[in-house]
């Protein structure tokens, strides 16, 4: 489990689209923070950096004490990140308060080992994975990652949700039967079989047409 992270969110009193581009060109993130005990949202700026090195890493798992202008202190989760789709700097960040005892439904992300083990890789099958799953969770039981262990898988074999053991704190919040890691087979071993049933039908087409060569030349004898 990831430690928990310190976030100092600073008070904004101006809004719209021309005060957050002053923000960040000033070095901040426009954010907002809400929650089934927030009466009322709860609106600041956070600093660039800080928000950078947080989105850098596993960030969707990863637990914020948010320092409030107020003074008070909260456990947060980031819902929603906001970037610019060239340069990929934020843009916004949504902020969940946590309460303490009560689940939350958080994606968290999925880390693959195994790999070099798994027969069906050696034999030439690609593995497909999901990249984060959804589960349930108690804000203090937030796994950091959900490790998925593929190495017995054969080709045609698959992982499915509920094959996955939880943390304690921790339940599935979507279909045990969604696939969450499956060997498939490659196109290239796909594209081959095609190929070798085409030679085959030209392996029979030639020994057609010398049978029919043969043919003719007997009818050609027998009529001298």
């Amino acid at each position: 489990m990831a430690d928990i992270v310190t976030l100092v969110m600073e008070s904004r009193e101006k809004t719209g689209k021309g005060e957050n581009g002053r923000l960040r060109k000033a070095g901040y993130v426009p954010c907002i923070l809400y929650g089934p005990e927030i009466t009322e949202n709860i609106k600041g700026k956070l600093k660039m950096r800080e928000v950078e090195r947080i989105l850098s890493g596993r960030w969707e798992s990863t637990r914020l004490n948010v320092k409030l202008p107020d003074g008070r202190e909260e456990l947060c989760l980031i819902r929603e990140a906001q970037r610019h789709p060239l340069n990929d700097m934020p843009l916004h960040i949504d902020l969940l308060h946590l309460v303490r005892g009560h689940k939350i439904t958080v994606n968290i992300p999925i880390e693959v080992v195994g790999r070099e083990n798994s027969q069906g890789i050696k034999d030439g099958g690609v593995l497909e994975v999901t990249h984060e799953l959804e589960v349930l969770s108690l804000p203090m039981s937030i796994p950091d990652v959900i490790t998925v262990d593929v190495s017995a898988l054969n080709v045609g074999d698959a992982i499915h949700a509920g094959d996955i053991k939880l943390p304690e704190g921790v339940e599935l919040s979507v279909d045990p039967e969604e696939v969450v890691a499956i060997v498939v087979t490659s196109r290239g071993v796909e594209d081959a079989a095609p190929e070798e049933e085409a030679a085959a039908a030209a392996d029979v087409e030639v020994v057609a047409k010398g049978k029919a060569a043969k043919e003719d030349e007997a009818a050609s004898d027998e009529k001298k």
